[in-house]
């Protein structure tokens, strides 16, 4: 029983570690796609403002 209790301590601990290990990893990866999102923002913004090359006329 004692090892039983032992064992699922340590299992417990394990997932614990776990746990705290993706909470990290996820809020890491939340702020690069924000980080992400803004800049793919800003290049659509640039993009639309963008120039045009004037059209090539082809046969239509």
């Amino acid at each position: 029983m004692e090892q039983l209790l032992a064992e699922t301590v340590e299992a417990v601990a394990r997932l614990a570690k776990a746990n705290k290990a993706l909470r990290t990893q996820n809020e890491r990866l939340t702020k690069e796609l924000a980080r992400m999102s803004a800049g793919w923002a800003e290049i659509k913004k640039l993009a639309r403002s963008a120039p045009r090359a004037p059209r090539s006329r082809r046969s239509r």
